[in-house]
């Protein structure tokens, strides 16, 4: 199994952050940062993030 990219770390009393280890920073997509996200919410996107990130995953780009 690949190293997974994105995590979850806790941000405030119940709300967690969406964080990108390859750079360090919290994800950000289509200019918004995954932050201030339910326990539920921050892992759901962790996941997708994740499974898009695989490699595999891209060798079907080309047909769509």
């Amino acid at each position: 199994m690949a190293a997974q990219r994105y995590s979850r770390c806790k941000n405030l009393n119940i709300y967690w952050t969406v964080f990108d280890k390859v750079i360090g920073q919290p994800a950000v997509i289509d200019g918004f940062v995954m932050d201030m996200l339910t326990a539920e919410e921050a892992d759901n996107l962790v996941d997708l993030l994740n499974r898009g990130n695989q490699a595999s995953l891209w060798c079907f780009a080309g047909w769509f």
